[in-house]
């Protein structure tokens, strides 16, 4: 089905966009279904009308049902959830590429949420700062890291460098896509790497749930890449790309029965060995400045 929208491609500038069939970017906040474009050139995806704009943004991360691991009680992290301690296994392939690469230095988590991947990398030996454009997040990771709660082309931020920086499923929420990763270009030292992951619209699991499929963000996912979109995106913007790894969210849960983790935990290796998992990882290296 082809699109009469006036819709261009934030990656690519192409114009030329195919509506997806048979699914939908569903919001619980206005409940309204948002369809989806795909870009015919480089594979780039978004809902049109977008769900939100940049400005409301902080009304939805905000909200009560999307700040996890936060007691508003104690105001504090709750370290001792039985999902909290299970939620560390997410972000283990990045400490695998941070190995993988022999990354060394200083790092920044753009979308540190509940300090997860910082404590990771803190063991690992990084000297790490976290970035958190929620409040509520933000204030109760301070006793224990170096947090900044703004925007990453926010001044605060200027006079810092990095070895690397990290973003798990942040950049699905950019509405100015190539303008954040200038802003990430500018805060790595020349050679320094980046690390991202992002829901992956192309594998297996998004094909069968389709609207049920939790990477489409229930209203709050303004963009789905490709691999060549990313490419695209990074090349045009100073980076060199080292790899792409495709994985898989973790379907099993730790309130779920032994025998059901065993099943999920299955059928994920599977999907993830023929390179149809739903969660994308890009490795790049900084290689030149861009200009202001």
């Amino acid at each position: 089905m082809k699109s009469n929208m006036k819709i261009k491609c934030q990656i690519c500038n192409n114009k030329n966009f195919k509506r997806l069939i048979l699914i939908n970017e569903v919001s619980r906040y206005t409940k309204k279904k948002y369809p989806l474009f795909k870009c015919k050139k480089c594979g780039f995806v978004k809902p049109f009308p977008a769900p939100y704009k940049n400005e409301n943004k902080l009304k939805i991360y905000d909200a009560e049902e999307n700040i996890r691991f936060y007691n508003k009680t104690n105001k504090k992290i709750d370290k001792n959830l039985k999902e909290y301690k299970y939620y560390f296994k997410h972000f283990k392939p990045y400490i695998q590429i941070i190995k993988k690469y022999k990354i060394k230095g200083k790092a920044l988590d753009v979308g540190c949420g509940a300090g997860h991947l910082l404590t990771l990398m803190s063991k690992e030996g990084l000297r790490v700062h976290g970035l958190e454009i929620t409040e509520k997040l933000a204030k109760a990771l301070q006793n224990d890291f170096k947090i900044y709660c703004c925007e990453i082309g926010d001044k605060k931020l200027s006079k810092n460098k990095y070895d690397l920086i990290t973003s798990n499923h942040v950049l699905e929420h950019i509405e100015d896509i190539d303008n954040f990763i200038k802003n990430l270009n500018k805060l790595l030292n020349n050679n320094g790497h980046a690390l991202l992951a992002v829901p992956y619209i192309s594998g297996l699991i998004p094909n069968i749930l389709r609207s049920k499929w939790y990477g489409l963000g229930y209203g709050q996912h303004l963009n789905f890449f490709s691999n060549e979109s990313l490419r695209i995106l990074f090349e045009k913007n100073g980076f060199e790309i080292l790899e792409f790894k495709i994985l898989s969210v973790d379907y099993a849960h730790p309130n779920f029965p032994e025998v059901v983790n065993s099943i999920a935990n299955f059928i994920t290796d599977i999907i993830v060995s023929m390179g149809l998992g739903d969660n994308l990882f890009i490795v790049v290296r900084k290689i030149k400045d861009m200009k202001k």
